[in-house]
């Protein structure tokens, strides 16, 4: 596992924090900054398919 030494502040809205909540919840995705490092890594995953 990768060491986590890096702090990023992030300010989205009330809309967006529901909509990550909602989401880690079905995933079942115990913290707020797991649910944003995995949406992260699947977009840049995605994004480099694209190519």
């Amino acid at each position: 596992m990768e060491k986590k030494d890096v702090r990023v502040q992030l300010v989205i809205s009330a809309k967006e924090i529901e909509a990550l909540d909602a989401w880690r919840a079905r995933e079942r995705i115990w913290s707020r900054s797991e649910a944003i490092r995995r949406l992260i890594a699947e977009g840049v995953a995605r994004a480099e398919k694209k190519g």
